[in-house]
């Protein structure tokens, strides 16, 4: 079973039966709000969160901690990303919390390349400061049309999309609802594919990417691979390498597909096929044995 965890703000309660409630859910974690903005402009800082965080750990929740991103300028997100570290510290959060970027407000830049370049500097004086885990919070469209996704420095994506099967890309945690009931209070809920808002940091140095393979989101071992795939019968392209992941299109025998990694995964060999602006589609090119590099439903070249 994918674990679930919350995410609360001033909104929700900070009282100990409010987060044993949540641990009654088999809630496994919460990231509270900490701050908004920077300490030279909007200067706020959740009144509730140093309760939220004390009792959440209090219950057993793994705890992490989101700003809500106002910058205009890189200066303004170092700025952002000093006040953010600062109060997080004093909220009891470590260096080694997930510590989660907001990406929605109605001022950002349009301009995808910009607001890529400001979330970056964000995390980059994150850094500096100490913080080693942080990850992207934004919706679905935000991903794919605001932001350069594969530009970003955290490749830890959570994604909000309400009324889907799922948050339609690859993300290591999916926000499919805000009206979860707990303790008679509407609370954001998500789950969480990666287990990075759930289980804490990882202690297991062997997941780090290397040169001609790496770990994703969601544990999958993939591997740099370019080529070319022609399919033997009509196959699914999907969103992410899962066969419960939503549809792109149905591809027709003889379709050629380029792509640039496989891995095995779900008894199944993927493929990964680029789709401009940082977008992939997945395709399953036939079943995986475990031990050979390809059991397909088609020719590779």
């Amino acid at each position: 079973m994918v674990a679930k965890f919350i995410d609360v703000a001033s909104y929700q309660p900070a009282t100990l039966e409010y987060f044993k409630a949540a641990r009654a859910q088999e809630i496994k974690g919460v990231v509270v709000k900490i701050t908004e903005g920077s300490a030279n402009g909007t200067n706020y800082v959740n009144p509730q969160a140093n309760k939220q965080v004390k009792n959440a750990q209090a219950v057993g929740l793994i705890v992490s901690g989101y700003h809500f991103f106002r910058a205009i300028s890189v200066k303004d997100a170092q700025e952002e990303a000093q006040f953010f570290a600062r109060e997080a510290k004093k909220k009891g959060l470590k260096t080694s919390s997930m510590l989660a970027i907001d990406v929605e407000a109605d001022n950002l830049t349009k301009n995808p390349g910009t607001l890529t370049t400001q979330v970056n500097a964000f995390f980059a004086e994150l850094k500096k400061l100490g913080f080693k885990n942080f990850s992207v919070y934004s919706n679905t469209f935000w991903m794919k049309k605001r932001l350069l996704k594969n530009s970003l420095n955290s490749q830890t994506f959570w994604l909000a999309s309400f009324g889907t099967k799922n948050a339609g890309i690859s993300c290591a945690a999916w926000q499919y609802s805000s009206t979860q009931i707990i303790a008679a209070v509407k609370t954001d809920i998500s789950v969480d594919y990666s287990g990075k808002f759930t289980r804490g940091p990882k202690v297991d140095k062997n997941q780090a990417q290397v040169k001609n393979k790496w770990v994703d989101d969601l544990g999958v071992t993939w591997y740099h691979e370019k080529g070319t795939f022609t399919s033997d019968s009509a196959i699914f392209l999907r969103w992410g390498a899962k066969t419960s992941a939503t549809k792109i299109a149905v591809l027709p025998v003889g379709s050629i597909v380029k792509y640039d990694a496989f891995a095995h995964c779900d008894g199944y060999v993927w493929i990964r096929q680029p789709r401009g602006k940082g977008q992939y589609g997945y395709l399953a090119t036939g079943e995986s044995s475990g031990k050979k590099r390809f059991s397909s439903w088609g020719r590779f070249s």
